[in-house]
């Protein structure tokens, strides 16, 4: 039988999708990199100027495998990059430029052993899951015993994948949102009751949103610090997704969030320090915190590092970047069950395999 590629679509990875099974393969890949049985490369980004203002083109990798699996992933998007300003905050959006307002970013699967690649994916739906997904095991690992009140700042996909994540984790007594747009925010409350049947209440400000709640999440495209560390209770998890570098630096969280925080646990510290991302590096600079006290989330999986030490403790999880090791996790299983399935198109193997001329 001819080998073939399978091209999946978001629709197609949707349709094999599921939370638990992600939150699961997310854990087994973090403990696997703690271990030594994982390769990852840092996230890098390439910019190019473009000819028109507050716009740059980026091109964007990373790839990681699991020394037990099959498969290297290698997640590329292709995007263009704007600052805008909304109801006065300034944000940070990829612009979907591509023909009929699309963006481009896909998943390539390879074979370790027979070289082709096995798929070629969408990563849209996926990578917006991976990001949740890992922010819900950070949640699991270290919000107090008991914890159900969630402040949610956001109203985007990856907003609404951090609620069904989060949902899948704690049974959720109450969650508020804000983003600066009413009818946005109106619309996603609306939505988590209708299709989550949770009781999710649209609020007027950050500070409704977070004032009292154990879990805070915040997933913004915001520039500036979104949050303030006071409105934090006591005994809080706080979640931040924001990603910047040295050539676009942005905050979403303030000193004082993380002055308050007993234990700062980052997704990939090094790649914190390397590429100088705000939320981690102005604190260190200020003298507010070392770098050696920022442990992995990974090293918190595996007991590496400790974790909350009491109720009344406010830790911090910066998600501070994605990573290839999540992709190596969670697109093997999308794949498997995708050609299982027959879900997809299929293309010949050869066409991404050559021979080699003198």
């Amino acid at each position: 039988m001819t080998e073939t590629v399978l091209l999946l679509d978001n629709d197609a990875v949707q349709s094999v999708f599921d939370v638990e099974s992600c939150l699961k393969a997310l854990e087994q890949a973090y403990r696997a990199q703690s271990a030594g049985r994982a390769v990852v490369r840092q996230r890098t980004q390439s910019y190019v100027p473009l000819d028109e203002p507050n716009a740059v083109y980026c091109l964007k990798t990373m790839e990681g495998a699991l020394f037990d699996g099959d498969y290297m992933a290698l997640r590329i998007t292709s995007d263009i990059v704007g600052k805008t300003v909304v109801n006065g905050e300034q944000r940070r959006e990829k612009l979907p430029r591509g023909p009929g307002d699309t963006y481009c970013g896909f998943i390539m699967l390879f074979s370790l052993k027979r070289l082709a690649p096995v798929a070629i994916i969408q990563d849209g739906y996926l990578q917006i899951y991976r990001v949740a997904c890992t922010s819900a095991l950070s949640a699991r690992l270290l919000a107090h015993e008991g914890a159900g009140d969630l402040g949610l700042l956001g109203s985007s996909g990856q907003a609404w994948a951090h609620l069904v994540a989060m949902n899948a984790t704690f049974p959720l007594r109450r969650v508020r949102v804000f983003s600066p747009t009413r009818a946005n925010r109106q619309s996603f409350a609306r939505r988590a009751r209708e299709e989550l049947g949770i009781k999710v209440t649209a609020v007027d400000t950050a500070h409704d949103a977070v004032a009292d709640a154990d879990l805070v999440v915040m997933a913004t495209n915001t520039v500036h610090p979104i949050i303030k560390g006071e409105w934090i209770a006591r005994g809080a998890h706080v979640i931040s997704i924001l990603s910047d570098d040295d050539k676009n630096p942005r905050r979403e969280i303030d000193d004082e969030t993380v002055r308050r925080a007993v234990l700062v646990v980052a997704h990939a510290k090094e790649a914190a320090q390397a590429q100088k991302q705000r939320d981690l590096w102005d604190p260190v600079q200020a003298g507010i915190l070392r770098w050696e006290d920022i442990r992995d989330l990974s090293e918190v999986m595996t007991g590496r590092a400790s974790g909350r030490k009491r109720a009344e403790d406010i830790t911090l999880f910066k998600n501070n970047i994605g990573i290839g090791l999540q992709f190596a996790a969670v697109a093997p299983l999308v794949y498997e069950r995708a050609r299982a399935a027959r879900a997809g198109h299929e293309v010949p193997a050869e066409w991404f395999l050559q021979k080699m001329k003198a």
